[in-house]
């Protein structure tokens, strides 16, 4: 259900160890693992962290998992549901569940959030009695709103932020925002750049402006914010870098002097973007008998 471009069925093994060599030949999906017990939601996670160093950006929905605070980790905590499936009624467990949740995620499109997100088949189940609680504890839920069930706010189970990891990271949406940046630039670099051309300023450019060209595009379509910078340059202070770490003195050498040396293999670039989210929190005053603009002063 939720209309999935694409559904791998794997047989676990006993141990996950034996069950993620065959994952290693599948990359940027939504693993679920419906029989998953603690012991394998430890073993996913530090799995999960390992490929996502090597540009895999796949991303796992668990079943009730014990604080996994992480943002390619999606916590899916509501229990005994009872859906209609195919004509029987049946009870979920979160675990269960999960493929439920990893098909409506597969199928949005990229413009759309879980968030508020219909599930039309559940007849009844528990519902949480602190909401606000429940997400900032990087809980994904069930609510019951408007005549139906859904999700409530989508965030995965990222609870931890730092200066460089903010409260955008436990947005689902915002993550696979950057996920599919990060997996589309490093994808056309392999593919695109790899061993084709020649490591110098001209060439370094010629894939900054490939990059910039898609970030506009992103922007165009609404999943970038067009008023914001979404733009990649060669790198000023890692090139510097580069060359005092090969001995080279840099003291006298231009900016541009700078940008054009030499740096072996590496293209060594810096970015921003800035994602955009969904609607999803209303502020909104009403005052009587006033011209809005008495209002507003």
């Amino acid at each position: 259900m939720g209309n999935p471009s694409k559904v791998t069925v794997i047989k676990a093994e006993d141990e996950f160890s034996d069950t993620q060599k065959k994952l290693d030949y599948y990359d940027n999906y939504t693993l679920c693992y419906p029989e998953a017990k603690e012991a394998d939601f430890t073993a996913i996670k530090n799995y999960l962290e390992k490929i996502r160093q090597k540009n895999n950006y796949s991303r796992a929905v668990l079943g009730d998992p014990t604080a996994p605070d992480a943002s390619y980790i999606i916590n899916f905590a509501t229990k005994d549901i009872k859906a209609n499936v195919n004509g029987e009624v049946r009870t979920f467990t979160p675990g269960d569940y999960t493929a439920r949740v990893a098909g409506a995620l597969s199928g949005l499109a990229p413009s759309r959030s879980l968030t508020y997100y219909e599930l039309p088949e559940i007849i009844e189940c528990p519902l949480s009695e602190d909401e606000d609680k429940d997400c900032k504890e990087g809980k994904l839920i069930i609510l019951h709103q408007d005549g139906s069930y859904k999700f409530s706010r989508a965030v995965n189970s990222l609870t931890t932020l730092t200066d460089g990891i903010t409260e955008a990271f436990q947005k689902i949406r915002v993550l696979d925002t950057m996920d599919m940046i990060a997996n589309d630039v490093v994808t056309t670099f392999r593919t695109g750049y790899v061993g084709k051309y020649n490591n110098n300023f001209t060439n370094k450019n010629r894939f900054v402006g490939a990059i910039n060209s898609y970030l506009y595009d992103l922007a165009q379509e609404g999943l970038l914010e067009a008023e914001n910078d979404n733009a990649v340059t060669v790198s000023y202070e890692k090139t510097k870098s580069y060359l005092k770490g090969k001995g080279i003195d840099t003291s006298k050498m231009s900016y541009m002097e700078i940008l054009k040396a030499n740096t072996g293999s590496n293209v060594l670039l810096d970015g921003v973007c800035s994602p955009t989210d969904t609607m999803e929190d209303l502020d909104l005053g009403m005052y009587l008998f006033q011209a809005m603009q008495q209002a507003a002063a």
